[in-house]
């Protein structure tokens, strides 16, 4: 299996996307078998790379980005690009990122598309499989507004992982939204969630943030946040290195295929450097190093 993946590797740093036609049959139908057997429930999770740190304390760090896409009529959903407001489609990629040992590694990923569960459910399902199948125990659990729904905050709380997520002014907070809690500038105040679940909410002026560890302090809440920044780094490397929005393949299964290269290349080059993640990347880009078995044991050996 690793010999076809560093193979798929190989050639996607060599031609900056997605050719089926450099695959042979064989090639490409061993990675789809791969794929499919880590494929659960719509979630794909990266199992050499989980056993590898499970062991570790981290922290867990999940966030969704946009990969517009035309011509997949059937599975593309309707996308606003936040910068400009303007509509698209394509669909999200759920990234289940781990940050131990200075080291950001892709955990496992799914895919939103018409045909797929909601964002609140392959989320709930990656938590389920990284605690009962791996046995993961992460630090801290940190997301944005997005994925601070009841039933998430509730999954993370009975997991008993810590987490510390983005608020909404509209959530609620003993009843009473976070909003009128905090009316304004900063502050913080503990309780409970519609969902029975204890947290402690913190206003910056703006945000809000909350969390189920009440009695960290408020700096120490907000710096375990900004550790969240880090996949927001790793999505830009993604897409302006390794050319995660670049396949064009209209079928579910070519696209996890290629997402689960694109995060296999990712993890080599965080894996291995000892420098800057695009140094280290530019060494194979220029072709001054290739990725071997060696490499490939490295990452992937557990």
């Amino acid at each position: 299996m690793l010999d076809v993946v560093e193979e798929f590797v190989n050639k996607i740093i060599s031609f900056g996307g997605f050719k089926r036609s450099e695959f042979s049959n064989r090639a490409y139908g061993e990675l789809s078998t791969a794929i499919k057997n880590m494929s659960k429930h719509d979630v794909v999770m990266i199992s050499p790379i989980i056993n590898k740190y499970k062991s570790c304390k981290g922290e867990l760090i999940i966030d969704t980005t946009d990969n517009p896409k035309y011509g997949l009529k059937k599975t593309a959903i309707k996308m606003k690009n936040l910068s400009n407001g303007a509509y698209g489609k394509g669909f999200k990629i759920v990234l289940f990122l781990y940050r131990v040992k200075n080291k950001t590694l892709p955990l496992g990923f799914g895919l939103l598309h018409k045909g797929s569960k909601t964002q609140e459910q392959i989320t709930l399902d990656g938590l389920s499989i990284l605690r009962n199948t791996f046995k993961l125990k992460p630090k801290n659990v940190l997301a944005d507004g997005a994925f601070g729904t009841q039933k998430i905050t509730k999954r993370l709380d009975d997991y008993g992982m810590s987490f510390v997520i983005k608020g909404k002014k509209n959530y609620s907070l003993d009843k009473k939204q976070f909003k009128n809690q905090i009316q304004r500038g900063y502050g913080s105040k503990t309780g409970y969630l519609n969902n029975g679940v204890k947290v402690k909410i913190i206003r910056r002026p703006k945000r809000f943030f909350m969390t189920n560890r009440v009695s960290l302090p408020d700096e120490e809440v907000l710096a375990t946040y900004d550790k969240r920044w880090k996949i927001e780094e790793t999505f830009r490397f993604l897409k302006s290195r390794i050319g995660l929005n670049r396949c064009q393949q209209h079928s579910i299964r070519s696209q996890e295929i290629y997402t689960f290269g694109c995060l296999a290349a990712y993890s080599i080059f965080e894996t291995i450097r000892d420098q800057s993640i695009y140094k280290t990347a530019n060494s194979f880009f220029l072709g001054d190093r290739v990725i071997d078995n060696s490499i490939m044991n490295q990452v992937f050996a557990a």
